[in-house]
């Protein structure tokens, strides 16, 4: 793989993200909102754009419609995000985010109804792209009323005919069909894969027995996140784990996607499986630092890397992970 290797993010259910900051959060009561910001919103969106700061070639592929669709067109525009859409007829999701010092409400749409035409439309912009051997189709988030939840795992296929590396981030029914065509890199975070492996992981010999089954399937790399708490990153050859340098949080939204990208962009540049961990876990970080869904910048990134400590995963020191 090469630094050219372009990385193409799909998200089938962007959202404006609108982010209000309050005091406190109470019910059947008035709650005052102190300010509120608009950002783009939706997985792949996300990791687009963190790609985008880290001055890697990405390009974003979404439905856009209604109000919503002409105000994330604008927000993608504003950022220089490389995006290609398909028009719908209905109304872009929104999100909505309350954020009241470390707790946070948040409420997201389904998404529009997306018709058998609009559908098939995506699918043929993302079967038309031209792809390389080398380069990453990046799969994250939910799928919007109108869009099977076999979806993930019809477009893998396709794909990987080409020779693409897939990375998927995604949960429930999109996740457990999505892992039938074998993605290279799947992303869960700690909850995720409870739910995928049907049963509580608490201890480091039920977390290595669940990723050597995922690896024995035929999955390359698990990322495995659990917020504060680190990541891990298992393969054949890996099993490490990384905690996160302490910072101030002021949003926890994207942090996965962020994440994500960060592993995606030294996955390119061809850099050891410790150093993507580690830029994973600083893009992340970096990203807590920033309010709503907005991105931190490559110099906080950066800055942060050096902060990050990658050691090898054991019932000793992964024991911070379960906490």
């Amino acid at each position: 793989m090469t630094s050219q290797s372009v990385v193409y993010t799909l998200s089938f259910n962007s959202s404006v993200d609108n982010t209000f900051y309050l005091n406190s959060i109470r019910f059947d009561d008035i709650n005052r909102i102190e300010k509120s910001r608009v950002d783009a919103g939706g997985k792949g969106l996300n990791v687009a754009r963190m790609l985008n700061i880290l001055s890697y070639p990405s390009q974003a592929l979404t439905f856009l419609g209604g109000p919503n669709g002409t105000v994330l067109k604008k927000l993608l525009e504003d950022e220089k995000i490389p995006f290609r859409y398909v028009p719908i007829k209905g109304n872009t999701r929104s999100i909505f985010n309350f954020i009241a010092g470390k707790k946070v409400l948040r409420i997201n749409e389904k998404g529009p109804l997306i018709s058998k035409k609009e559908k098939d439309a995506f699918l043929n912009l993302i079967y038309s792209l031209k792809i390389s051997k080398g380069d990453i189709v990046s799969i994250s988030g939910s799928v919007p009323p109108g869009v099977e939840k076999d979806i993930y795992k019809k477009v893998i296929k396709k794909v990987k005919t080409k020779g693409v590396i897939v990375a998927l981030d995604t949960d429930g029914d999109l996740l457990k069909e999505g892992i039938k065509e074998k993605p290279h890199i799947i992303k869960p975070n700690l909850w995720e894969l409870n739910r995928i492996a049907r049963r509580r992981i608490s201890s480091f010999r039920t977390l290595k027995d669940i990723l050597e089954h995922f690896i024995s399937y035929g999955i390359s790399t698990i990322l495995l996140t659990n917020g504060e708490n680190g990541a891990v990153l298992f393969s054949k050859k890996h099993f490490l784990y990384s905690k996160p340098p302490s910072v101030k949080v002021l949003s926890t939204i994207g942090c996965g996607d962020t994440f994500l990208a960060g592993f995606l962009y030294g996955y390119c540049k061809n850099k050891p499986q410790e150093e993507c961990l580690r830029l994973a876990v600083a893009a992340g970080t970096a990203k807590v630092l920033k309010e709503g869904t907005s991105m931190p910048d490559r110099r906080n990134v950066m800055e942060i890397v050096k902060k990050v400590k990658v050691i090898n995963a054991s019932e000793r020191t992964i024991l911070p992970f379960f906490q």
